[in-house]
């Protein structure tokens, strides 16, 4: 079986402090605009049960990536030699924005400056070595967490068992089957 990089989002920890978004918009010299991770306030309940849930969002790296199926030039593709990251090749890319369209997620960003297209690497530059093996680094976003209501790990497949609820308006996880889970323990 191939191995697969995914995040864990623990909802129950995340404070919406976007401490994951600075982290990797500083890690990856992002411009203003270009977010690869970012915070989602979801609001729901009435007075005198209201509740907020903060969801720290990126690119999914699914196993059935859109946005991989829907690029034109071959940028978009999911590396099997880096624990199936879905990566754009930015020589390739033509800025069609296919990608963005395609995604479920909202993952892939539009760099205006460059006309071309970016997303969440998974920090591949920290977290693997030239031969594709683990340094024992973790993607910027992971470490920066103060609440570590984020994690990452490397599992067999994507077909991952369920370990919560994905949070409300998330797209089916049938369409890519991506390897972000969600913890709901509240």
């Amino acid at each position: 079986m191939a191995q697969q990089l995914g995040f864990t989002v623990d909802l129950a920890k995340c404070v919406g402090c976007k401490s994951c978004s600075v982290a990797c918009a500083m890690e990856n010299n992002t411009p203003v605009g270009v977010l690869y991770r970012d915070v989602i306030r979801q609001e729901s309940g009435t007075y005198p049960a209201p509740s907020i849930t903060f969801v720290s969002t990126a690119c999914n790296h699914c196993k059935d990536a859109s946005c991989v199926k829907s690029c034109p030039v071959g940028a978009m593709r999911k590396h099997a030699d880096k624990m199936g990251v879905v990566l754009v090749d930015q020589s390739l890319c033509i800025g069609c924005r296919r990608c963005t369209f395609a995604c479920p997620y909202g993952a892939p960003q539009y760099n205006e400056a460059t006309k071309k297209t970016e997303k969440c690497t998974f920090c591949v530059h920290r977290v693997l070595d030239a031969n594709g093996q683990l340094t024992g680094m973790k993607p910027a976003c992971v470490s920066t967490c103060p609440a570590e209501a984020l994690e990452f790990e490397v599992r067999e497949d994507t077909a991952w068992t369920d370990v919560g609820t994905a949070p409300s308006g998330w797209a089916s996880k049938k369409l890519t089957n991506p390897s972000t889970q969600f913890k709901r323990a509240f």
